[in-house]
């Protein structure tokens, strides 16, 4: 059977069911260390879909002349 590709919201749903299951500490240590390490992959096929998107994003400005111009996104860097 082949695979089926997960789609970014998919993975983030996924991504919210393990942080309930980890919250909850029903789980063994050992399944605990095996859905970390899903959601860990989740989280880098989402980061991944977030660049990929991000440099696909085109802005369209008008110019001092008034002419439409394209320009890429250039995300701001999140304060922590």
């Amino acid at each position: 059977m082949a695979k089926k590709k997960l789609t970014f919201e998919q993975a983030i749903t996924r991504l919210e069911e393990i942080v309930d299951i980890l919250e909850s500490g029903t789980l063994s240590l050992e399944e605990s260390v095996a859905v970390y390490k899903e959601g860990m992959t989740l989280a880098d096929f989402c980061g991944q879909k977030i660049t990929t998107a991000e440099s696909e994003v085109v802005l369209l400005q008008k110019n001092i002349s008034g002419e439409i111009e394209e320009t890429h996104f250039e995300p701001e860097e999140m304060e922590q």
